[in-house]
């Protein structure tokens, strides 16, 4: 009787929403879908680059591994963006749902010209969420961050190199982006939790009692 009570809550639950697989909502997050090829250098600016579903300003753009920005992605990536000074990146992407969103990247800091200490802010329709400090001992970093009931519609995510110690030329990079979205639950499906728990309580104490 347990495990038939236990079986049906699952399903109930399952049903309500609770167990929905969450959704990727970037595209071309690691910037390999570009233009590069057309430039004998292996990088391009904005301006110049493109890259399926991004968006460039200022000193952003996309280079290939082992070019003059000495920055190399683990296989099988072949391509990063780079954010020097206050340069910035962003994609814009359409939701149907209330959503909680899984921000999620990897971060690594030029070290083969300029100086250290770039910092990059990322903000949803400009309102900012998270900022980090480009750590260049550490080589590439996985960032994540979470963002709650993101209502639906047409949201853009920027990338913003702050620059927080004024340098003539520091860069960060950025590579596999990805915003993944699970739905949030209606108050309803609340409800069906606290029913399903209040009943796998009433069996237990059937059980024990």
């Amino acid at each position: 009787m347990k495990t038939l009570v236990k079986a049906s809550l699952v399903a109930l639950l399952l049903s309500a929403g609770l167990a929905q697989a969450s959704t990727e909502l970037i595209s071309n997050g690691g910037f390999e879908t570009n233009n590069l090829s057309s430039f004998g250098n292996g990088y391009a600016y904005a301006g110049q680059v493109t890259a399926d579903a991004w968006s460039f300003l200022g000193g952003a753009g996309v280079s290939l591994n082992n070019t003059a920005w000495g920055g190399s992605t683990p296989a099988p990536s072949t391509a990063f963006a780079f954010l020097q000074n206050t340069a910035s990146i962003s994609q814009t992407f359409t939701t149907t749902a209330s959503s909680n969103f899984t921000v999620a990247f990897d971060l690594a800091e030029r070290t083969n010209y300029g100086s250290t200490g770039q910092a990059i802010g990322v903000s949803l329709d400009g309102k900012a969420l998270s900022q980090f400090n480009v750590s260049a001992a550490s080589g590439w970093a996985a960032e994540s961050f979470g963002a709650l009931n993101i209502g639906a519609g047409v949201h853009t995510l920027t990338f913003t190199g702050l620059n927080p110690n004024n340098e003539s030329d520091t860069t960060g990079f950025i590579d596999n982006v990805s915003v993944m979205a699970a739905p949030v639950p209606e108050p309803e499906t609340y409800g069906m939790l606290l029913a399903g728990l209040g009943l796998l309580g009433f069996v237990y104490r059937r059980k024990t009692g």
